[in-house]
């Protein structure tokens, strides 16, 4: 934490202009370098805080204590405040736009975000009234709103002019000072820890920023899950490289641990295994993620390259979004795209780092050659599929290196959701059978036969195992959710809820729902206008499907959209229709996975029903699939019956600040359709603990 520049307002009034703009520029060129935004123009905005200031002084003698901070620094995501005015027991956040003649939406929700992240991430502020200002200096005198709600997180933000910027700070002051509240240590509040919780794109651009990994998360002391497995990685890769052997480890946690962070992490952070940057990259077959990924870090490394070329273009080539897409081409692949490029003898792996995301959805050999077959007509180049699984040919392509190599999988319990996806034992058998030359690292929840993290260990207990060097540790097991710390039992309660353990959930319901709220409606309208109430800036809410959510139809959603584009929908703000944050497009358990939204709706259809009671009088889960006009009859395989439970799973475990659960009503004309569907359901999830929202709300 920091700030550019700080002090009293009485000496920063009586400061040298130049001086502080000279600080500013150069502090802000440093910043360009490493993150992504540029430095406020000070030109003007030091004369309107200046004056601001001076009337402040002539206002009440005891703003002569108030503390000015500018460029003020929230790390981890990175931010940089325009300017702060730490006012006894107040703090005002103050973001400036530069020759605005209009206060713009965008800039509004920008203020209202700091002020969020200030209020929810920032100790020192936690229980601090923040006041946001957007400052348009050309813009003209609005009337303000001034809320004494004392239950609001933050105040709505007020909107300021070059000429008004002083009243409407006094009148802030007047309606928000607390004269028995404690006087803010400017020095403490400067110097808070700060402790947000990044969505994977965040902490993404994060880390391609530089920031190393344990600084982007909540770990303390005790839990800190990331760093450790990522030493434990470390200093494997080193191992190999030293003693020429190749290496595969297999790291699994719990469902939002950071395994897609650690293995991101690991294929940019390479000082500490030699530096060896052309030599790692990232693989996943989840294309939804590589997408969202490669977009939001291309458009990131663009604007910041656009940023540098602003401040100084001399010597310098006006950057191409192209450039940047290309960077991020090589880093992170599909790995699918990868496997037949390879078949088709166009590429030869240079890597001899690399990191598998999601191995436990690499396909097994019988899908990958059905695909193979589907995909012969639309492909330009024709070529014979081996009769190999994903998991054997990656682990053959690698083992072609002459000396070392290592592999890293990271496998995602519970999240086979699609036929053809083998599992983690698939990997096992490939090394069992073929690779006996690779060292395996691993921990006991994945080799435990009776593990609830997966539906077959990774060996299975009657294999041979005496000639394989296999090492089990815990550091590759990551225990701490990182997801969200409201969330941190969500996992536990989506356990039984799926497992029809009802009075468990409803008991562990009532410490989650302290924080993490769990909802559920019969009206669509009522979860839509919940989750743009429980948005705060900066959030992302969406509402999701299970892809086989085919009578949701009748609701406008629609589950199989061909031109779904997860970019627009994971990235996109939220005047965008393609945007999630617009709640029109509904998106699958295939779009999310991996991924995750801040409130999130799911809209559950009867797909995933209860079964009627059979002669123990108990009632389970009962699984279908529709196909014409009607939903099947004919009994799921085991197979299929986990699949379809896996895609509750995911759908379940996307949200971090909290869960609204769409259940029809039904309609008893249509008998794809009928209330006993779905009625039965919503009973369900009430005997959960989840709570039901009143129709009144709609």
């Amino acid at each position: 934490m920091g700030a550019y520049y700080q002090a009293k307002i009485k000496d920063f009034v009586e400061s040298d202009e130049n001086a502080i703009i000279g600080k500013l520029n150069l502090e802000g060129t440093e910043f360009v370098k490493q993150y992504t935004r540029s430095t406020t123009s000070w030109n003007n905005s030091i004369e309107i805080l200046k004056t601001t200031c001076l009337e402040l002084l002539k206002f009440n003698s005891i703003a002569n204590n108030w503390h000015i901070v500018l460029e003020y620094e929230l790390p981890r995501i990175p931010w940089r405040i325009d300017t702060v005015i730490i006012a006894n027991d107040l703090v005002f956040v103050i973001e400036f736009k530069d020759e605005r003649e209009m206060y713009q939406a965008a800039d509004i929700e920008q203020s209202l975000k700091y002020a969020f992240a200030l209020k929810n991430f920032h100790f020192e502020s936690v229980d601090r009234v923040i006041i946001p200002i957007l400052l348009a200096p050309n813009a003209t005198a609005e009337a303000n709103r001034f809320n004494l709600d004392p239950q609001l997180t933050y105040k709505n933000c007020l909107k300021a002019n070059a000429n008004n910027l002083y009243e409407i700070v006094t009148q802030a002051f007047k309606y928000y000072h607390n004269k028995n509240k404690l006087i803010i240590n400017a020095s403490q509040w400067i110097k808070s820890d700060y402790q947000p919780t990044l969505t994977i794109i965040e902490a993404a651009k994060a880390l391609f920023a530089d920031q190393k990994v344990e600084a982007i998360t909540r770990s303390g002391a005790d839990d800190d899950d990331l760093r450790k497995t990522t030493n434990y990685l470390i200093a494997k890769i080193n191992e190999a490289r030293d003693e020429n052997k190749k290496i595969i480890c297999f790291v699994t946690g719990v469902p939002g641990a950071g395994k897609t962070l650690v293995g991101l992490n690991l294929v940019h952070e390479t000082s500490q295994f030699g530096d060896h940057k052309s030599n790692t990259a990232y693989f996943s077959g989840n294309t939804p993620l590589v997408n969202v990924l490669r977009e939001a870090l291309s458009k990131d490394n663009f604007e910041k390259e656009m940023l540098k070329y602003n401040l100084d273009k001399t010597g310098l080539t006006r950057p191409k979004k192209l450039n940047s897409e290309i960077i991020f081409l090589s880093k992170i692949q599909n790995l699918h795209l990868f496997v037949k490029e390879f078949i088709l003898g166009k590429v030869r792996p240079h890597e001899r780092i690399v990191v598998f995301d999601e191995a436990q959805r690499c396909w097994d050999a019988k899908h990958f050659t059905n695909k193979s077959k589907q995909n012969q007509n639309r492909e330009k180049e024709q070529f014979v599929s081996p009769n190999k699984s994903e998991a054997e040919m990656i682990i053959e392509f690698m083992n072609g290196h002459e000396g070392w190599a290592v592999i890293v999988a990271l496998v995602g319990p519970g999240q086979e959701i699609n036929t053809g996806e083998a599992g983690i034992s698939e990997w096992g058998n490939a090394i069992l059978n073929k690779f006996q030359n690779w060292e395996v690292h691993t921990s006991k929840e994945l080799t435990d036969a009776n593990s609830k993290l997966v539906s077959k260990p990774l060996f299975e207990e009657d294999q041979d195992l005496s000639l394989l060097k296999i090492y089990k540790d815990d550091r590759l097991y990551l225990k701490v959710n990182q997801r969200s710390f409201k969330a941190k039992d969500l996992i536990s309660w989506v356990d039984y809820l799926l497992n029809n353990e009802p009075e468990k959930a409803k008991e562990l319901s009532i410490s989650l729902k302290e924080h993490f709220p769990l909802l559920i409606t019969r009206k669509l309208n009522t979860a839509k206008k919940l989750l743009k109430e429980k948005k705060s800036p900066g959030q992302r809410i969406g509402l999701i499907a299970s892809s086989q959510g085919i009578r949701l139809r009748p609701y406008g959603i629609i589950v199989k959209d061909a031109d779904f584009d997860e970019c627009n929908w994971f990235l996109n703000d939220e005047d965008d229709v393609r945007s999630s944050n617009f709640l029109e497009i509904v998106a699958t358990e295939y779009k999310v996975q991996g991924l995750e939204l801040d409130w999130v709706g799911i809209c559950w259809d009867a797909d995933l029903r209860r079964s009627k009671p059979n002669s123990t009088k108990k009632t389970f889960w009962d699984y279908k699939t529709f196909s014409g006009n009607s939903w099947s009859k004919k009994e799921k395989s085991a197979e299929e019956l986990t699949f379809i439970k896996n895609t509750y799973r995911v759908l379940l475990t996307r949200a971090r600040e909290g869960l609204v659960i769409f259940v029809p009503k039904g309609d008893e004309k249509d008998e794809s359709r009928l209330p006993e569907f779905y009625d039965p359901i919503f009973e369900y999830l009430e005997s959960c603990g989840m709570d039901v929202i009143s129709e009144l709300i709609s």
